[in-house]
């Protein structure tokens, strides 16, 4: 053999045992996390509402509304408010992931009330980011904030719990709507009485 490719192919022929000696000590592939279910899905995202409800209303408290003066503080609370509003976020895509499509069908308005409120936090994470990146800010301009989303999450954690009871709930077993009893599709036909 050509001392260039016995050069070459040495190492080649090396690296394959070893990988293979490395593969198998390696454990097998860890399994995947489970779903979480929607009514706890739905109870989680309203209890982080309410958190941030209450820092919301606390800002709302602690801040002068007739105070514009600009304010490294007020800046800061802003800034702190915005990364608060975007932690939230993740649970409102953990409990759209958590929902099956019997989930949405039984609770989809609640679903669209929650999404309402999640694009209307969207909007007040870049108000709040803005403000903590403009030296003008007030308390003033921090209260308004804080009263905006103080609004937004109290119809988002009111929701939150209708949903969670919601998925909770048994589902309802569909009725044929002539008879009212339930549905021949599903197989389960009441005995019919003489």
């Amino acid at each position: 053999m050509h001392p260039l490719i016995r050069a070459a192919l040495t190492p080649a022929l090396l690296a394959g045992p070893i990988a293979f000696g490395l593969g198998r000590s390696r454990p097998g592939p860890s399994p995947s996390p489970a779903r979480p279910s929607p009514v706890a899905a739905a109870g989680s995202l309203s209890d982080h509402y309410t958190a941030l409800q209450q820092a919301a209303d606390s800002v709302v408290a602690t801040q002068s509304a007739g105070d514009a003066a600009p304010s490294e503080l007020a800046q800061v609370t802003a800034r702190n408010l915005a990364r608060r509003i975007h932690a939230v976020s993740g649970d409102y895509e953990t409990l759209s992931v958590a929902m099956t499509a019997a989930d949405y069908q039984r609770g989809g308005s609640l679903w669209i009330r929650l999404a309402l409120a999640q694009a209307a936090l969207e909007m007040l994470e870049e108000d709040a980011a803005r403000l903590g990146d403009d030296p003008a800010t007030g308390p003033a301009d921090v209260r308004d904030l804080a009263d905006q989303l103080s609004g937004v999450l109290e119809l988002g954690r009111v929701t939150g719990r209708a949903a969670s009871r919601a998925f909770g709930a048994p589902a309802a077993r569909p009725r044929d709507a002539v008879t009212g009893r339930p549905c021949a599709a599903c197989g389960r036909g009441l005995p019919t009485r003489s």
